[in-house]
């Protein structure tokens, strides 16, 4: 069952896509160190402060509205002691409000579209 939340932020559709697609900002938002580029194919890595890690790969934009990845939590160290985690989506949708003073931002995690698409990539 998909994992949604959606807000209101009072900024053009222009500027949030620009904080979304910006390391550092990324970064911010998530709490994490973050790594992507808003391109298809692009590596995404995620590194949070306590030492978990998730990675995957850009599998849809549309720039300006629309950012999709797949990832999996990898911990752990070695051939031995590494762990992966279960694969899933993850869309952020941007559209302009209703009442055309800001932009909605919907995230979406998906854990069971994801796992049946996966294709076995780390």
């Amino acid at each position: 069952m998909p994992i949604e939340h959606e807000q209101t932020i009072e900024a053009p559709l222009a500027d949030v896509w620009g904080f979304i697609v910006d390391p550092g900002a990324l970064s911010a938002w998530f709490g994490a160190d973050a790594w992507l580029a808003p391109e298809l194919g692009a590596a995404v890595r995620f590194r949070f402060p306590d030492g978990r890690e998730r990675r995957g790969t850009v599998t849809a934009v549309a720039p300006g509205r629309r950012l999709t990845w797949r990832w999996r939590e990898l911990y752990g160290a070695g051939l031995t002691g590494l762990v992966v985690g279960e694969p899933s989506s993850v869309s952020i949708d941007l559209r302009e409000s209703p009442e055309g003073t800001g932009t909605v931002v919907r995230i979406t995690e998906d854990a069971d579209r994801a796992a049946d698409a996966w294709e076995g990539r780390p």
